[in-house]
């Protein structure tokens, strides 16, 4: 059954299956035709004995000379290669063997029905019975090289095209497998280019010069074109983030200068406060611009080292737990299991993913709501998890929300820049960590799956 399902699923696989199943189907074809044709020919040279035969006899028109003629001949025939069968009108059969059914045109008789003393006769006989003199006489040749032929032919089938079969689907299936190897190569490339590896290439033998190693060149430039495009995309963000910054930092200074040196009516003070609230706003979204900018270039894995999982949750936990009492909230923390809970990665960006999450989930979330962030490992993956029970993500949003700057629509009156799921999912990028967003019927769960290497399977 899996085999069957490889071959289905596998194209390399399933080219191989066919071109084997038409190599069988045409050789068969062919040595079919070639035993048909061979015993038509040597079963009509045997009706043309039979008949030259019976002829011979009837040229002998005085019945006593048929009569003794009969007799020398079935004495002298080996009834394994010819069978004499004549009973005359009236007196004693003259035969080699004991009985022979009656026939009429050519029919191909089996031994079971030749009665024989010696037992000495052939697997099938082509027989004709005809009138001869004052009797009837049946002559049956041995069909026994039509057996030996077929057999020989199943012979060659059997020693020379099996082995041949044999070969041809092993190489068919090295082939295969080695195709279907670059096949998942250049998949896996693919996949890798989707997630937003954009530096995943495909390899290129210098050697070779086939289909695949050309698609698999086409996806390196693909994959080169698309990664300097976003590059030079994400460079010029970052300078603009960059350029900006400096200059609204001086007027959010300015501002501030205004607020302690100038004295304000009550609505040019609130006029102001909103201007330094907004300038503050963009700080931090250019902000995050370029700690995005950093994450994904990569910069940062230097600082990458053992983290303990554990640590991060319970420090976010103390730290914003006690903001959310203030609020009106409720943070609670769930760890399953004793660890340990170690991944390779930044401290610090890990503990700025889990504390946007929550702060997202306490944003979004009702008052006296509960947000639950549970943290467990399995054999193959430790998982983080922050759940509330806002009004959650529709489905067909949870991969926009991952963007830059994209907000929903019913969330743009609240405040935030658009940036804080995009930063965690660079930052799960950065780790290698899978992102998901799912329903939590009602809310949002959000996870965090850490791939364990089997190194750190303990």
């Amino acid at each position: 059954m899996k085999l069957r399902q490889r071959i289905s699923r596998s194209t390399p696989l399933r080219l191989t299956a066919i071109f084997l199943g038409i190599f069988i189907l045409s050789s068969a074809a062919s040595f079919g035709a070639a035993y048909l044709v061979i015993r038509a020919n040597f079963e009509s040279a045997l009706e043309d004995e039979i008949e030259q035969t019976i002829d011979a006899y009837r040229d002998l028109h005085d019945q006593e000379t048929l009569l003794r003629r009969l007799k020398d001949d079935v004495e002298a025939t080996d009834s394994e290669l010819t069978i004499l069968h004549y009973r005359p009108d009236s007196g004693t059969v003259i035969a080699n063997v004991d009985g022979f059914p009656p026939v009429r045109g050519f029919t191909i008789v089996g031994e079971k029905a030749i009665e024989e003393g010696d037992d000495d006769v052939s697997d099938s006989y082509l027989a004709l019975g005809a009138r001869v003199g004052r009797g009837q006489l049946i002559v049956a040749r041995t069909r026994e090289p039509v057996v030996v032929l077929g057999e020989t032919i199943l012979s060659v089938v059997l020693i020379g095209l099996l082995p041949t079969i044999l070969l041809a689907a092993s190489a068919g299936a090295f082939a295969a497998r080695n195709a279907r190897r670059r096949i998942d190569t250049i998949r896996k490339t693919l996949g890798a280019l989707t997630e937003g590896r954009l530096s995943a290439r495909a390899p290129v033998a210098a050697t070779e010069r086939d289909d695949l190693t050309e698609i698999s060149a086409a996806v390196n430039n693909m994959a080169s074109a698309q990664e300097a495009l976003i590059g030079s995309m994400r460079q010029v963000s970052a300078d603009i983030a960059h350029d900006l910054k400096t200059p609204i930092q001086r007027v959010a200074v300015i501002l501030d200068e205004i607020a302690r040196k100038t004295t304000l009516s009550e609505k040019q003070q609130d006029l102001l406060d909103q201007a330094l609230a907004e300038t503050d706003r963009i700080v931090q979204t250019f902000q995050a611009l370029l700690q995005l900018a950093q994450i994904e270039g990569g910069a940062v894995r230097d600082r990458f080292g053992p983290t303990d999982l554990r640590e991060i949750a319970e420090d976010v936990a103390d730290f914003l737990g006690a903001e959310a009492e203030e609020r009106g909230y409720r943070l609670d923390l769930t760890v399953t299991g004793d660890g340990p809970f170690i991944v390779k990665g930044d401290r610090h960006l890990l503990t700025q993913a889990l504390a946007n999450l929550i702060g997202n989930a306490l944003r979004h979330t009702p008052p006296a709501s509960t947000v639950n962030v549970d943290l467990w490992r399995s054999p193959a993956a430790i998982t983080l998890r922050v759940a509330d029970n806002g009004p959650g993500i529709p489905e067909a949003e949870r991969e926009k929300v991952l963007r830059r700057l994209y907000r929903m629509e019913k969330s743009r009156t609240t405040e935030g820049s658009g940036l804080g799921l995009s930063l965690v999912a660079a930052i799960c990028n950065l780790h290698d960590a899978r992102l998901t967003l799912e329903d939590n019927d009602p809310g949002l769960k959000v996870l965090i799956r850490f791939g364990l290497d089997r190194d750190d399977v303990r």
